[in-house]
């Protein structure tokens, strides 16, 4: 599995508080069957997480994790609220990206619907497109799924998260989770971890997917959606 979105790096957001706990929490990962991870700190007014901050955690994580032979590759993205994808500096958005043509947007309860086109109209006036992650927080968005619809006509990527598939069977958020997946929507399952115990989280819910969905649509949202995002950045587009 290659994971787009993980909270991995110590010490930066809410993620891991220290050095040790993001080493439990890559061995967990491992274990699950992750060989890629993308770090997408949290890039917004709560957590303005500088660049340069994030490339020094990322080296000494690289360097603890070859030191303790954990097989763990890493890369560098940030997770971006709608703020900030419509605000910040074009040339800060660029190197924020998780990918050469991808840049990791959240939406939360609060993002209205207008937002997609409106991030989507950003990032394409400079080349880019959204990962637009966990649609389903958003009422707005996932009450009117043509929305995503849309922005994927655009090169936009739909991207649901463990947590939410984990979820209460009741909950809204676990209910639209299910069903953008169910629908063929998403083309991301990312794990979003931030603690060492959410790699056994991840493992429930790839299972979950296995069973429901199938191994070929499980290697799809883990593994191959993400390495065609990849592919420019290691010349093989």
């Amino acid at each position: 599995m290659i994971d787009t979105h993980c909270h991995l790096l110590p010490g930066i957001d809410d993620g891991p508080r220290e050095m040790t706990q993001a080493l439990e929490l890559a061995a967990g990962l491992a274990r699950v069957g992750v060989r890629r991870v993308i770090c997408t700190p949290h890039f917004s007014r709560r957590y303005p997480t500088s660049y340069e901050r994030a490339v020094a955690q990322l080296e000494a994580l690289a360097l603890h994790l070859r030191e303790a032979g954990i097989g763990l590759e890493l890369g560098l993205g940030a997770e971006l609220n709608a703020a900030m994808a419509l605000e910040a500096p074009d040339a800060e958005l660029r190197r924020r990206r998780i990918a050469p043509r991808h840049v990791l947007v959240e939406l939360t309860r609060e993002t209205p619907g207008t937002a997609v086109e409106l991030i989507c109209d950003r990032l394409e006036r400079l080349g880019l497109a959204p990962v637009l992650a966990h649609p389903e927080r958003s009422p707005a968005v996932r009450d009117q799924p043509h929305l995503l619809d849309a922005a994927r006509d655009r090169g936009a990527l739909i991207q649901v998260v463990a947590p939410s598939l984990a979820g209460e069977p009741g909950s809204g958020r676990a209910r639209a989770a299910w069903r953008l997946l169910r629908s063929g929507r998403v083309d991301l399952l990312a794990s979003d971890s931030h603690r060492p115990a959410h790699a056994e989280r991840l493992r429930s819910v790839l299972e979950l997917i296995r069973r429901e969905l199938g191994e070929a649509t499980l290697a799809e949202l883990t593994d191959l959606n993400a390495q065609r995002m990849l592919a420019a950045e290691e010349g093989t587009e």
